[in-house]
């Protein structure tokens, strides 16, 4: 939807500022922060009761993936900091 590509171009931006500034921390930051908002969005998308057998597997796998990679940007913007 409009709101999630908003939100999406809005953590861009605020990733490309940190890496300009090469500030690592705050580009860790930006990524864990991305990074929650997607687990976010997919577990609001699991609690839809209508989705297919289809969407609901496609929506799991891909949210194992996205559960996995913030736990990846939390574990290295604790050790960074």
């Amino acid at each position: 939807d409009s709101s999630f590509l908003a939100a999406a171009h809005r953590s861009f931006m605020d990733l490309k500022a940190a890496i300009t500034g090469r500030d690592d921390q705050a580009a860790l930051d930006e990524v864990e922060r991305g990074e929650t908002h997607l687990r976010d969005k997919y577990e609001t998308a699991l609690r839809d009761t209508e989705l297919s057998t289809t969407a609901r597997a496609a929506i799991e796998r891909a949210y194992q993936s996205v559960a996995s990679g913030h736990e990846r940007a939390r574990a290295m913007s604790s050790t960074a900091s």
